[in-house]
Order: structure tokens, then sequence, then C-alpha cells
């Protein structure tokens, strides 16, 4: 590996067979001497801190493919994260401006603009210096029929645009604290018309022909707690609703907020609105459909976002502090289960996973319950993973700890007990391999089910790779951040001269130092 100040132009392909045995084939594919380099998956490329110490701060990045083919000459100041639905990355020269690639590495949109947003459903706001504007993937401008000082994406065939621009230290306000969504909020549709004219101090986009909304009026207050004692925005009055893109509302704006619901997936779901009214000194939440009908009375404290196929949590006071969950019905319109559990988590099989101190045990307990509150199977868990595969059920004794392979009746498929604690987290206990990760002295190691000691405990760092467990990741001093790899045999095929070390899906590995970068390649026999 060259040690060079200034980075080569290309990595040195090597193809080079480092390690071989009965076991494993490692090549060293390529070495570069840049500062680092990390995965962007969705992209399916690598992308690359050709100098200084990070992206997008005073860094020069570029991109390389896995197999070490450099994808385009340019060297950019800014590069964004790649936005996978439109195939898009936004890149930045100094001196030049900003612009954007497509997904061939090659200047898809011209890098002139003073500032840029992310593409998003085929368009991205620009702005050349005096006013915004935005562009397809073409490169094809569409200017706005007025000026507006901050743009968003489209949805909904509409974009958001405000007159002005309030950033998260100019913003404070009588309760909301939504500061990618506060402004001066109007609409615009894809010819750049103006279709709701900015009112409303905050608002969020369009979805299937409405969006929530808030009139109000900012004013400017200086704060005697700014060094600077600029002036900063405030509202005394947020009054939310729901809006069609005509801007009649279907819902008035009246009430102190309005949120969506959003599940674990990360889905809206439309049928339902919380709202807030009352006052916030005294009011409480309640739930509307769609057109603005109460499907429950304001009686609800406070909500924990929990949400699944009509089942929401809430909580019996609006604190989060130790505050028992309970669960409603919002088909059924009833309480499903009055405020009694620590945790709650809704699953795709329509069971319901809790967690609550079980006095008789005396510790923490988590069960799985049906709907109407029978268990699934008898637990006296500390802890359930239905979301692996196979399901993790352990329980956590004072100095032991008993891990379960379970199936979905609960039936115990394997176990094994172990006379120490054991890490639930980063692969400690692997049952296909019968191993786990023990402690000595501050120091792990690995052993066997049985007991037996496969590698010493006298690794300050140690874990099994997400990716393959036959291999682990280890350093030997504490706080070196040198890392190495070896096998789970104690085997090691990389010494521990790196920053960190990264195995990929595709069987490469990424090793950065402060030396340069090495690319490796595993094959398993």
């Amino acid at each position: 590996m060259t040690t060079e100040n200034t980075p080569a132009k290309e990595p040195t392909l090597c193809n080079e067979v480092v390690y071989e045995d009965s076991e494993l084939k490692l090549t060293k594919l390529w070495t570069w001497n840049v500062r680092s380099l990390h995965e962007e998956k969705d992209a399916g490329v690598l992308m690359v801190l050709l100098s200084g110490k990070y992206h997008n701060c005073g860094g020069k990045s570029t991109f390389v493919s896995y197999d070490g083919k450099r994808l385009t000459d340019l060297e950019f100041d800014y590069v964004s994260e790649y936005m996978y639905s439109d195939e898009m990355w936004k890149v930045g020269i100094n001196e030049q401006g900003y612009g954007f690639l497509n997904k061939d590495y090659e200047i898809a949109i011209p890098l002139k603009y003073k500032k840029t947003k992310y593409f998003k459903n085929g368009y991205a706001g620009v702005h050349d210096g005096n006013n915004w504007l935005y562009v397809d993937k073409k490169g094809n401008e569409i200017h706005l029929e007025n000026i507006y000082k901050e743009v968003k994406p489209f949805y909904d065939g509409l974009a958001r645009v405000s007159t002005i621009d309030i950033l998260y230290q100019d913003k404070l306000s009588y309760h909301s604290d939504y500061n990618d969504i506060a402004g001066n909020w109007g609409y615009i549709d894809k010819s750049g018309r103006e279709v709701i004219k900015p009112q409303y101090i905050y608002a969020f986009n369009f979805i299937n022909d409405r969006a929530v909304v808030a009139k109000g009026k900012w004013e400017k207050h200086k704060k005697s707690d700014n060094e600077s004692n600029q002036e900063h925005y405030w509202t005394e009055e947020e009054l939310w609703g729901v809006i069609d893109k005509n801007g009649n509302e279907i819902i008035p704006c009246k009430y102190d907020e309005i949120r969506w619901f959003i599940d674990d997936y990360n889905n809206i779901i439309e049928d339902y609105y919380q709202v807030h009214t009352g006052g916030w000194e005294n009011g409480k939440w309640a739930i509307l459909d769609r057109n603005g009908n109460f499907i429950t009375e304001p009686i609800f404290e406070d909500y924990s976002y929990d949400y699944f196929d009509g089942l929401m949590t809430y909580r019996e006071k609006a604190t989060w502090d130790d505050v028992p969950i309970g669960i409603y019905d919002l088909k059924e319109n009833k309480i499903l289960f009055e405020p009694q559990f620590d945790d709650v988590t809704f699953l795709d099989d329509g069971n319901i996973l809790v967690e609550f101190f079980d006095k008789d045990l005396g510790h923490k307990v988590e069960k799985i319950i049906d709907h109407k509150g029978k268990d699934v199977f008898k637990s006296d868990y500390t802890s359930i993973y239905p979301w692996w595969n196979p399901v993790v059920a352990v329980k956590e004794g004072e100095n032991s700890t008993i891990y379960n392979i379970i199936d979905e009746k609960g039936n115990i498929l394997e176990s094994k007990e172990f006379d120490e604690k054991v890490s639930v987290f980063n692969s400690a206990v692997n049952f296909e391999t019968k191993t786990y990760i023990y402690s000595d002295n501050d120091k792990r190691g690995l052993k066997n089910f049985d007991g037996k000691i496969l590698i010493p405990a006298k690794y300050e760092y140690f874990e099994q790779s997400r990716c393959n467990d036959n291999f682990y990741y280890f350093e030997v001093k504490k706080d070196s951040n040198q890392q190495g790899l070896m096998m789970s045999n104690g085997t090691v095929i990389i010494k521990p001269d790196y920053d960190n070390i990264n195995i990929l899906e595709n069987k490469k590995i990424i090793c950065n130092s402060n030396h340069g970068v090495d690319v490796y390649e595993y094959e398993l026999k």
C-alpha cells in the first residue's frame, strides 16, 4: 500500500491471494491511498474520500466500483445520499455550483446552481442565485410564477412554497416544534403556477388530495438568551386543519394540532387523524375520521405513536416518563386494554408483544397476547424477539442467561443456559455454530456451548460479522481503534492494522486506515 500524501488518480489493482486454507480463500483485489471509502448500498457503489477528513466538510469525494474502477474523473466538495427512487446524486464543486449526476455517473444537470434540493418524484428545487425554480431529470427548468424563500418537493402533483425561510435556530413557537414545515406556506403545480397562496404557518405535503396545515401569525421577537440578540419567529396561536387542492377546509382550521397515524413501516394511515382540542393546558386528544367526524371524544392525555390495523397505543398522562401504555381499538371504538404496559409492539400476525413488571416473578416480563389478552404461549421471558428468524426468547437472571429458540406457539426448539450474563445483541449467541461471545476481566473471546474456550478472552473489542458468522472483528488494545479480522477458529486473516473493517453482502471486505484503503474478496470453500 502506498503512503504518499497525494492520492493516485486510480486504484492499484492487486488480485493477490493473501490467505488460503481448506476453508477460505482471501484475495486482495485493489488498494488506493485515499482517506476512506464506504458502501452506498442502494446505488451499488463505493463512495471515496480522496482528501480531507470528512465528506462534504472540506473533503474531496468521488466514486469507485466494487472491482476498483473509478466511475468519474470529477472530484466533488459535496455529495448527497443517493436518491434511489430517482436514481440521481446531488453533487457540488466549489466555485462552480451544485448539480446532479445520473446513475451512470454522468452530469445530468450542470453544476451551476447556488443551492439545490434533492430529486424527488422527478423534480428538484434549484436556486440560480436570484430565485428558486425547479428542474426535471433532463435539466429542463420550470420557472415559478412568484418569488419564494423556500421550496419543497412535489407530492401528489403539488409542491410547498414559502415566502419566508425559518431556520432551525430562528423558530420559536407556541407549542409545535416542526422546523421542517414552519414558514408561510402555499402550494404550486408543476407548471410553476401558484394554486394556493402562502398563508399557513405549518403545512405538510399533499397525500391523496389533502394536506394537514395550520393557520396563525408569526411575529419576530428578540430573546435575551440569544448572544447575538437576533430576532426569532414566534406564534401565540396555531389553528390546525385539513385542506383539499383548492384550499378548501375539509376539516376546519380550529384544532390545537392534527397528526396522521404512521405505522411501523413509516406508512401514513389515511383513515384517521389524531387531534388535540380544548387548549394545551386543559384539552385532550381525540380521533377523527377522514371527513372530520369524531370517532372518539377527547379522552386521551397522550399517544405513544404505535399503530397497526386500527389499534393504537395511548398513555394515561401527557408524559413519557414511566407512564403505563394502553391500547385502543379504533374499528370497534373501544378501549382494548387499559393503561398497564411498559411497552407495546404490534406484530404482523395480529398479535401484540407487551412488556410489564410481573410482581409474582419480581422482574420484567415480555409476552405475546391476542386481542382478548390471552397469552399466545406461557412466558416468563425477560425479552422476546419475534421478528428475528428464528424467534429468540431470553430470560436474564442476576448471574445467568437462558436463551431459547422457539416456534410461533412458544415450543422450545433449542435451549441453552449460561452460568453468566451474555449479551443479546451483536450476534453474541449463535445456535447454528453453537458458540457465544463471553467476557473475562472486561476482555472478550469465544466459547462453544460446552464451555470450551475457542478463542481466549484477550480482546477489547470482539464482534461477529452480521454478513457472515464465520468472521469476527477484533481489537487488541483499548481505544487503539486498530481492527482486524479472524475466523471462528481463531485464525487471524487480516491483521489489526485498520481503523475499521466492513464485510459487505457481496463478499467484499473494505478496510480503511490512515494509510489508505484495501479491498479484499473472500471465498468460502
